[in-house]
């Protein structure tokens, strides 16, 4: 059997379980087309497929087969495929059933199919704290690599975040900016990403320390905490997240393990309390930095849901360079939302509809989340992503051309505004 998915379309690949689909195979290529008018036999291979007793010798028959004629290079057919999986597709010449050629679908069942699929980045820096790039070239950057959205969240700063979106506010760009900010109260060695939000807290606190100094202490005095955790430490972490909402924005708690001064940048029982209380509207369940952070975190996510606790969940890279990589790529979410709205976002979040990647060499190697939001991330990253990439791939260099002053930047730009959403649309068999 051969695997060529890239000699090839399949329009729809995702499609909605126990409904009918048409389904056509596209070649991409002369050397890659089907023999006009020969037969071929399509053999549709549920994955979660299984047979008993196990016998090698009819497992075959049990699988739908249909026979089609190539027409234009091209293969069509419809079917119905069950329940929510991925299933493989093999089409072979039906005289030469040994020369197969395989391609895959992924059945959603309704609500995942009415969702679309985003590449995000919520925890990014500029040049303006301690990254390497302009706001506007970060952004462009991450364009290139293939991200839907993301956010310059720099240490203290709320402004940098606007700069990148001002930057291509008259442009026809196809990346969601958001507003953002890396929260730290002075005094207090605190790590929050407020993304997506209108107001800066870092700006609020430099305003008016004294005032909030004393609602976090009279916040502080409220509040029922266990014993072995100072209430300061909670008090801090929920105004801060308090604050943020209350600007539109989520609030994430971010690298409780991130190691710093040779300590982890929280205490475990700190992190723990504030996952059981729901403080914090996402998890940084990866971080980017290292191994060893990414780990001790992703044990810390399931020893939550062993207790029965549903953590929302991100990966950021928390990037502090884009040319060359300074984290930056190396871990990102995969979010199934209905819209990139703030709302949106925060809507997918808490309903369990994120994955977080991380990568090795620029390949995804660890996919966290439910197993079914794992599954349908995993199908993305091998048969939608790839090709999504390659169209981002070009607008974020004129994106760049343009922040950098380039005159043609812009009508180019968007005469490949569409190209993404054509592509979309067609992958999940949705109308132009």
């Amino acid at each position: 059997m051969t695997d060529r998915r890239s000699d090839y379309f399949v329009f729809p690949s995702v499609v909605r379980a126990d409904a009918v689909s048409e389904i056509e195979i596209i070649p991409r290529g002369a050397h890659a087309e089907f023999v006009e008018n020969a037969e071929y036999t399509i053999t549709l291979v549920p994955m979660e497929h299984f047979t008993v007793p196990y016998r090698l010798d009819r497992f075959e028959a049990d699988y739908d087969v249909l026979t089609v004629r190539a027409e234009h290079g091209r293969l069509r057919f419809s079917y119905r495929f069950c329940f929510e999986q991925e299933w493989s597709v093999e089409a072979a010449p039906k005289d030469s059933p040994d020369e197969k050629r395989v391609f895959h679908i992924f059945a959603a069942a309704d609500d995942l199919y009415r969702k679309t699929p985003y590449r995000g980045d919520l925890h990014a820096h500029s040049h303006r704290s301690d990254g390497r790039e302009a706001p506007a070239i970060v952004a462009a950057n991450y364009r290139r690599a293939g991200f839907d959205f993301m956010a310059v969240t720099d240490h203290y700063l709320h402004a940098p975040s606007l700069e990148a979106i001002d930057a291509y506010k008259d442009v026809p760009i196809q990346l969601k900016l958001f507003p953002g900010e890396e929260v730290h109260i002075p005094g207090a060695y605190i790590h929050i990403i407020n993304f997506g939000g209108q107001n800066s807290v870092n700006e609020l606190y430099r305003r008016s320390k004294a005032e909030c100094d004393a609602q976090i202490a009279e916040l502080a005095d409220t509040l029922n905490v266990p014993e072995n955790i100072n209430p300061s430490e909670i008090a801090f972490r929920k105004w801060v997240a308090d604050r943020i909402r209350e600007g539109g924005g989520i609030a994430i708690l971010v690298h409780p393990f991130w190691i710093c001064r040779n300590e982890y940048n929280m205490q475990t029982h700190v992190t723990q309390y504030l996952l059981r209380s729901g403080c914090f509207d996402a998890f940084e369940l990866l971080g980017g930095q290292s191994d060893k952070e990414n780990n001790l975190q992703a044990a810390l996510y399931g020893d939550m849901l062993r207790e029965g606790i549903s953590v929302p969940i991100v990966g950021s890279s928390d990037s502090h360079g884009t040319q060359p990589p300074v984290y930056f790529n190396s871990v990102f979410t995969v979010l199934f939302a209905d819209d990139l709205s703030t709302e949106g976002i925060r809507s997918a979040l808490s309903g369990s509809y994120s994955a977080a990647v991380d990568t090795e060499d620029g390949r995804p190697v660890h996919v966290y989340g439910t197993l079914r939001a794992v599954k349908y991330a995993q199908f993305l990253l091998e048969n939608y992503f790839p090709r999504h990439d390659e169209l981002c791939f070009e607008e974020g260099l004129l994106m760049k051309d343009h922040a950098c002053g380039d005159p043609c930047a812009k009508d180019a730009l968007a005469a490949l505004s569409h190209r993404v959403a054509d592509y979309r649309a067609r992958f999940f068999g949705r109308a132009l």
